[in-house]
């Protein structure tokens, strides 16, 4: 089961007969070699120092179970007309400086959830984008807990499931239904760390109850989307991301992402860990090197403050393969 990296270590290959320790702690040895590897990215030891957990719980934390979308799903797509007019950069965060959900940086903590945060978050957002409604931050445990067509809530889950059952059934706020899980440190020790570590364990789906926690009426708490659908390709990511806001991508991730301190992200490993949902917020060149702006989930001690940059029109681990997204009912 691939399910949401919360707490990733490097593969620490044991000179005696090549057994995998079982602390997989990022070695200072093993990011140079990734250095050596990656020429617009810089990865750090300092991103991964969790010990004492083995492969099977590491990979227990990868939430999504395809990366790639259905073959069913309605694509939506762009004119060759519109797509020339889009602008070599653009950050969500600049075109609707208004809307605060877009440099929010959630933390799914211990729980295979990437997949429900992915769409809560860029479902915020949307909310903003299309109407205006700054502040409305949709619940990611209303999906974890309650979605059974999604997947299996902390062990995974589908991120087009997300958007479809937005549609149907509707999500309330977070107001009404807070994460339950607290933020922690995934896979970093800063010098100054503002959580507690992330525990090796990972927490159960927390249970569905549908009762607002700040009184309300779940019914009256409940937003409800009118679309959703996928998006593929370059130039129909930036049309999508330009025209709408943000929206949900997944990838496969590498055994050296987890290092990632900054740059733009290009594998250099090829063992693969699982799928990861995240959410697109913008583009852009570093250096020469065309980018994604993705937000992570691992709060903003991980990466560039929470955010990473990956490789832009080469479907770099398929994260130009798997776009959701929809329209919100205003």
């Amino acid at each position: 089961m691939m399910q949401c990296i919360v707490a990733i270590a490097l593969l620490v290959v044991l000179a005696n007969g090549g057994m995998v320790d079982r602390e997989l702690l990022i070695t200072e040895t093993n990011v140079r070699e990734i250095n050596k590897k990656a020429k617009t990215w810089t990865a750090s030891a300092d991103q991964g120092k969790l010990s004492g957990a083995t492969i099977k719980q590491l990979k227990s934390l990868m939430g999504v179970r395809n990366v790639k979308l259905p073959a069913n799903v309605t694509r939506r797509t762009y004119s060759k007309e519109f797509i020339a007019t889009l602008p070599d950069s653009f950050d969500s965060a600049k075109q609707w400086p208004h809307c605060a959900t877009i440099t929010q940086i959630r933390d799914q903590s211990a729980c295979g959830s990437c997949w429900a945060f992915g769409a809560a978050e860029a479902i915020s957002d949307r909310y903003c984008t299309f109407g205006g409604q700054a502040n409305l931050t949709i619940s990611a445990n209303n999906l974890v807990a309650c979605c059974d067509s999604c997947g299996y809530g902390c062990d995974g889950g589908d991120p087009i499931a997300a958007w479809q059952y937005w549609t149907s059934t509707g999500l309330v706020d977070d107001y009404c239904d807070p994460y339950p899980y607290p933020a922690c440190e995934h896979h970093v020790t800063p010098a100054h760390p503002h959580f507690p570590p992330c525990p090796s364990n990972e927490y159960p789906t927390p249970e569905c109850t549908q009762t607002c926690k700040n009184g309300k009426s779940w019914s009256n708490s409940q937003h409800f989307g009118t679309s959703a659908y996928g998006v593929s390709g370059e130039d129909d990511y930036k049309a999508e991301l330009f025209s709408h806001g943000p929206f949900e991508v997944a990838f496969t991730v590498y055994d050296d992402f987890p290092t990632y301190k900054g740059g733009v992200y290009q594998q250099t490993s090829q063992n693969a860990l699982g799928g990861h949902a995240v959410r697109i917020v913008g583009w852009g060149n570093l250096n020469g090197t065309p980018y994604w702006k993705i937000a992570n989930s691992w709060n903003v001690d991980w990466g560039l403050n929470g955010y990473f940059l990956i490789l832009r029109g080469a479907d770099e681990c398929g994260i130009e393969d798997s776009g959701a997204a929809g329209a919100p009912k205003l």
